[in-house]
């Protein structure tokens, strides 16, 4: 891991994605972009002058408002020995750092969300959803509240399925080398399809990873979402890491609700893995 996006709206949200985005670039050694991404305000009537709801002063101001926080926030890291750079974007949230990660070839991107369960908090949900659809590459969501970073404990919620070995082997390696301890989940819910023999996949995992360290719980649960974080919970865990479908319309059409669900409920931090990257 080499760069990590930590994308930043200055609040106190953002302050937990940044304390865990600082623990993983010592532990890696790795670089921290340092975002933030201004969507200019714009009359919805396009008859109306660009400024009329804010002058163009203003947002010029707010601009540069925002590029001298973002140089406290990276003057801090450097203090602290770290490698930083920041960024200054504006356009649209989720395009805008799937389009800055790729550019960077970044290996990671960590963003924070809050704990309520509000019309607004669903609206930031809905935004982080957006950011994974935009990218191949993992990113983690930060629960505002999770402010001691840890990774003790990581549990991974499995399908069982064959295309998740690529994943498997990533989430495999980061324990590795955090030294974490790690569960394979697998939820049975009724209205879950069932596509392989889970006896035989997780065999299958068995004899392909003989060399890791895991263990594995099977759970029964009405909800899958809910049946995770529960067992997470039960687990203490530190991470939860979940695999995701963007590419195959098929695929997304089944897990977008899944996904979107579990990064609205989630109070423990949340790694997600695109299946297909």
């Amino acid at each position: 891991m080499k760069k990590i996006i930590i994308a930043t709206d200055f609040s106190e949200n953002s302050d937990s994605a940044l304390a865990y985005a600082t623990t993983l670039a010592k532990q890696f050694k790795a670089e921290l972009l340092v975002v933030h991404v201004y969507f200019p305000m714009v009359p919805l009537d396009p008859n109306l002058a660009y400024d009329t709801i804010a002058p163009s002063t203003l947002q010029e101001e707010m601009i540069k408002s925002y590029e001298r926080q973002l140089e406290g926030i990276t003057d801090t890291l450097k203090e602290k020995h770290i490698k930083a750079e920041s960024e200054m974007i504006i356009g649209s949230l989720s395009s805008s750092i799937a389009e800055f990660a790729k550019n960077k070839k970044a290996d990671l991107i960590i963003v924070g969300k809050t704990t309520d369960s509000s019309f607004f908090d669903r609206l930031i949900g809905s935004t982080a959803s957006s950011v994974i659809n935009s990218t191949s590459v993992p990113v983690l969501i930060v629960p505002a509240d999770s402010d001691k970073p840890s990774f003790n404990n990581i549990i991974y919620g499995t399908e069982l399925e064959s295309e998740e070995k690529d994943v498997l082997r990533k989430v495999f390696k980061l324990a590795k080398e955090l030294d974490s301890k790690i569960t394979l989940i697998k939820i049975n819910a009724d209205f879950e399809l069932n596509v392989q023999d889970d006896e035989q996949m997780l065999k299958d995992i068995q004899e392909g990873f003989s060399k890791e360290k895991f263990a594995f719980e099977a759970i029964k649960a009405d909800n899958v979402s809910e049946g995770l974080l529960n067992s997470a919970h039960k687990h203490k865990a530190d991470l939860l890491v979940v695999a995701h479908h963007h590419h195959s319309f098929l695929s997304e059409f089944i897990n977008s609700g899944k996904s979107k669900e579990i990064i609205a409920k989630t109070d423990i931090p949340l790694l997600v893995y695109d299946i297909e990257a």
